[in-house]
């Protein structure tokens, strides 16, 4: 090597020992989540109430739905007590992204649409889709099948403001080049609510929710049809505030756990019974076999006490809304049946 090129290395070597050292960025709550979920004694979830079959309070006030039942999931594998749950209304977005960023609740379960946007927007961290959806219509029907969507003509659509669903609504009749009006409304039960007195034609939002919010009206008699068509994928999906890895992996790996049980079939029934299949991959998410759970701070009958104390992804589904709403499960599915749901090996 010559003189010349031994000083540019030299001079290099002293540019870059001059340089601050790197170190990734520190979070205030970094690994406190589980921390404070015990030390207070109940796990707080944030959620919007009043949809049917995802986040509602029964006549007697008793809180349901499929949403409520996954925070029992995740009450039972940190506490050992499905019921420890202690549930805070979000408010509308933008504001709902803000209030998991201060830590407000452990876990936000509302039906909010994983995005690109929202992701790399907020400090937030989108676990897994919990029920892969897609944009619907309902429209008012006299019993007999109304025209396609693409053939209705002149339109008024009421529909939720500063959502996707406005957006896919937006780019839907660009893309398609239709006659329709858009109505906006802060909420959806202000959309809902003008829909139902014939202010406007159409109502859109995620089908899952036309379907259990219209429900009722439909029992009644009340003309209106829900197509089966949909305008988008919505995969909708629990988050948490962003900087604990630790609380990232324990919510995502529960999550994991009841779509694994639904794909194996087994049941809380099974569970409280003590019938567990001799499958070694169920026995080492149950806790049998050794476990590593201990490294995330749960128990390691974590798995075994959401099984028994709430049930798979499946019981959850069908609980909420596939019995009481006669919903189909379709892409919410366990791939072993044709559908999305799909968990890693425990191994």
């Amino acid at each position: 090597m010559g003189v010349g090129m031994r000083l540019v290395l030299l001079v290099l070597l002293a540019m870059v020992s001059a340089l601050p050292a790197f170190t990734p960025p520190a979070y205030a709550d970094d690994g406190d989540t589980l921390e404070r979920i015990h030390g207070r004694g109940f796990l707080i979830c944030g959620l919007r109430s009043g949809v049917s079959g995802i986040s509602f309070s029964d006549p007697q006030g008793h809180l349901d739905g499929f949403l409520v039942d996954v925070c029992r999931v995740f009450a039972a594998a940190t506490l050992g007590n499905a019921q420890a749950i202690r549930v805070v209304r979000l408010p509308e977005k933008p504001q709902e992204f803000q209030a998991v960023e201060k830590h407000e609740v452990d876990v936000a379960l509302t039906t909010t649409t994983w995005t690109f946007s929202r992701e790399l927007s907020h400090d937030i961290e989108f676990l897994m889709p919990l029920l892969h959806d897609g944009q619907g219509f309902a429209i008012h029907s006299d019993g007999t099948p109304p025209p396609p969507l693409d053939r209705l003509g002149v339109r008024t659509v009421c529909v939720k403001t500063a959502t996707t669903t406005v957006r896919n609504l937006e780019d839907h009749i660009r893309k398609s080049d239709l006659p329709w009006t858009i109505r906006t409304f802060q909420t959806l039960d202000e959309a809902l609510q003008a829909f139902l007195a014939h202010e406007c034609d159409l109502l859109t939002t995620d089908r899952t929710v036309l379907v259990t919010s219209l429900a009722g009206y439909r029992q009644a008699g009340m003309g209106i049809y829900i197509y089966p068509d949909v305008i988008s994928r919505e995969p909708l999906t629990p988050y948490i505030a962003r900087g604990d890895r630790n609380w990232y992996d324990i919510t995502r790996w529960v999550l994991h756990a009841i779509v694994l049980a639904d794909a194996k079939g087994v049941t809380s029934a099974d569970v409280q019974a003590g019938r567990i299949p001799d499958d070694p991959e169920l026995h080492r998410m149950l806790g049998h076999a050794g476990s590593v759970s201990r490294t995330l701070g749960l128990p390691d009958d974590w798995a075994l006490q959401v099984l028994a104390q709430v049930g798979n992804y499946g019981e959850i589904f069908d609980r909420n809304l596939g019995t009481p709403y006669g919903m189909d499960r379709g892409m919410n599915k366990p791939w072993t049946q044709g559908g999305l749901l799909y968990a890693p090996p425990f191994r």
